[in-house]
């Protein structure tokens, strides 16, 4: 079988429609880049019809699996394809066109082990994505005690600006768009089936960055990701979600860690702060607001302030009610605390 440069391989559950949407982006980027792709769609699970109405959208290659999950659908992906570079992507995810070589230069580069775009949740491509943010026992362990630490929040604004604006390495990368080597995949192993929904990346992730390899986000890519479009369509997300979350800290942790930290976040979510609502906020250069479910704001969705922000459909853009707070972009430095409705 003849390799090709790049396979991208997009995987799907009841998600035709967005499906069609990231292929078409991706034959776009194909173009745009003078990339000789192609795309390898994998459905995980979803039945004969959702099977038929894939077949239209014209991969290069369909697969139909039993539900193993994103990272059961990854390696069968994996298998399928014969690129030298790897794009590894959710269905609801659309690339931007001109967002392939940069990518590609940043995963072939010496050390790298993989490359991500920076991600939007909406078309207007106002409401940045976090880039990823990963496991750390003492920072999750210390959240109830130390809800609202403004210094805590404020390195992580200001590297998650950074990020944005201007990319760089990180210490991980949210796995809804990667891009990497199959020399990395072939050296650090494939994706782990056991984690049913979630933390396959960061466990994927740790194995990369034990190997001497780096992460890297890449402000000159971008897409868009319209996260949860299928776990909200399926009963059960949050149990799978769940499940993943204790393998990974039981594995890493060992199971006196694990339960330490659920602990701690039973502890915060009864602890979680009062806040004001927050709805129209004026414009104003040089800070933007910060959008997250969590009372502790981290991690978070971002919109500048460079124009007025309606708060309530931002939340309703990232899918209910959130935590809201201020931040000036330059060096991270929070105001008060406030909340949204959807």
């Amino acid at each position: 079988m003849t390799g090709r440069e790049l396979s991208a391989i997009v995987v799907s559950h009841r998600s035709a429609g967005e499906a069609s949407a990231c292929v078409a982006a991706l034959r776009a980027a194909f173009e745009n880049g003078s990339v000789d792709g192609e795309v390898v769609l994998v459905d995980c699970g979803s039945g004969p019809e959702e099977v038929a109405r894939l077949r239209e959208i014209g991969a290069d290659r369909l697969l139909a699996i039993d539900n193993r999950g994103y990272s059961g659908g990854i390696n069968a992906g994996i298998s399928a394809s014969t690129g030298r570079f790897l794009l590894l992507c959710n269905a609801d995810t659309e690339l931007d066109p001109g967002a392939l070589r940069p990518l590609m230069e940043a995963a072939g580069s010496a050390g790298a082990g993989a490359a991500a775009p920076v991600q939007f949740a909406d078309r207007a491509r106002r409401v940045f994505l976090p880039t990823g943010y990963g496991s750390a026992f003492l920072r999750d362990l210390a959240a109830p005690l130390r809800p609202g630490t403004d210094s805590r929040f404020a390195r992580h604004a200001r590297h998650e600006w950074r990020l944005w604006t201007e990319g760089g390495e990180t210490d991980y990368l949210v796995g809804s768009v990667l891009l990497t080597r199959r020399e990395v995949i072939d050296r650090v192993g494939r994706f782990d089936e056991g984690f049913p929904f979630e933390y396959e990346e960061t466990e994927w992730e740790d194995r990369v960055r034990a190997s001497g390899r780096t992460l890297r986000v890449v402000a000159e890519a971008r897409a868009l990701h319209f996260a949860g479009t299928s776990s909200r369509r399926n009963p059960g997300t949050e149990a799978r979600r769940s499940a993943s979350r204790s393998r990974y800290r039981s594995r890493r942790y060992g199971r006196f860690g694990r339960a330490l930290l659920e602990a701690a976040e039973t502890l915060f979510r009864r602890a979680a702060p009062e806040a004001p609502h927050v709805s129209a906020v004026e414009r104003a250069e040089g800070s933007a607001l910060a959008f997250s479910p969590n009372p502790s704001l981290l991690p978070f969705a971002a919109v500048s302030r460079a124009s007025s922000v309606d708060a309530a459909a931002i939340a309703r853009v990232l899918g209910g009610p959130m935590y809201v707070r201020e931040f000036r972009t330059a060096d991270g430095r929070p105001g008060p605390l406030g909340r949204a409705s959807a």
